[in-house]
């Protein structure tokens, strides 16, 4: 890739997208209500679309990126069975999940201020991986009240 920015951007998105699909994949199992699994099923459907297209662009400018390790991925799902070993509630899941957001949110942000001479195309797909993180934000604090 002719710009180490648009690498960068491009490992920040893909390891966004990765951290949060895995916790998706995790948490829905255990999701009770049918109305939040299938909120939940579908923004996990959204990250992969984003996810789809992050692969897209590293194949073709031979990219080869850098996500969640498998130390991390043990880590995450202790972390997400531990929080949910006694509440198991759409309250509990919403929670976590919005907790994920608000902090991929900012990362993103500062991703793009550090890295805003990236490829257009990257820079456009972390806008929007940002955007549905604020919106599924929104959502999410409708099930808070559950």
């Amino acid at each position: 890739m002719e710009n180490i920015n648009s690498e960068k951007l491009l490992n920040a998105i893909g390891k966004n997208v990765s951290m949060a699909t895995q916790s998706l994949d995790i948490i829905m199992p255990d999701i009770d209500d049918p109305e939040f699994k299938a909120y939940v099923a579908k923004l996990n459907d959204e990250y992969n679309v984003i996810f789809k297209e992050i692969e897209m662009i590293a194949k073709a400018n031979n990219v080869e990126l850098k996500l969640t390790n498998p130390l991390e991925k043990a880590e995450l799902w202790t972390a997400i069975k531990m929080k949910s070993m006694f509440d198991k509630s759409t309250r509990k899941f919403a929670t976590m999940i919005f907790l994920g957001t608000n902090m991929g949110i900012p990362d993103l942000v500062i991703a793009i201020c550090d890295f805003g001479d990236a490829d257009p195309q990257i820079v456009e797909l972390a806008k929007k991986l940002k955007k549905l993180e604020e919106e599924s934000d929104e959502t999410l604090k409708l099930f808070l009240c559950k």
